[in-house]
């Protein structure tokens, strides 16, 4: 998956952004805006930013969740085979503490994650603190990306411009 990014100074540059892409077949769910207000673009029906975009939750609550069930995992072999109960139960005792730890772990992952930036906007964020706006358009192939170019490119006063070629919200 490709995620392009486009660093645009004004809201009258989102709204040409947005409507090329629109004439260009990407809208819905593709694009999204990040800005200092996410309320201004909510009330002219631009898709803002979300918790899931604007800080790791993702990534931390998928790396934590991973983690606890490894540590689950190892936890559940030394209770299931200590048999501290003096009850038979090795595959019920290992899946009960691995389910545990892994919840536990995409908990803590998830607290960790949403008190942190998406790292992925950092380069972006203190420029939208200062009045910009970046435009995020998620495409599924090279031939989707180079259209939103075409659409873009000479068209929009930008600021800076960035593109994730291997881009996922889970790393």
């Amino acid at each position: 998956m490709y995620r392009i990014y486009y660093l645009v100074p004004n809201l009258q540059q989102v709204r040409t952004a947005i409507g090329r892409l629109d004439g260009a077949g990407f809208g819905g769910d593709r694009i999204h805006v990040m800005a200092r207000d996410n309320g201004e673009l909510e009330r002219l029906g631009i898709n803002s930013t979300t918790p899931w975009e604007d800080t790791d939750l993702m990534a931390d609550g998928y790396s934590g969740a991973t983690r606890g069930f490894v540590i689950g995992l190892i936890a559940g072999y030394a209770l299931a085979f200590a048999d501290p109960w003096g009850i038979d139960a090795h595959l019920g005792i290992w899946a009960l503490t691995a389910l545990f730890f892994t919840c536990f772990g995409a908990w803590v992952g998830g607290l960790r994650g949403i008190s942190h930036p998406n790292h992925h906007l950092e380069p972006y964020v203190q420029s939208v603190k200062n009045g910009n706006y970046l435009v995020i358009v998620d495409v599924d192939r090279k031939v989707q990306r180079n259209q939103v170019h075409q659409a873009l490119d000479d068209y929009i006063d930008v600021r800076q411009h960035h593109e994730e070629a291997n881009y996922s919200p889970l790393t």
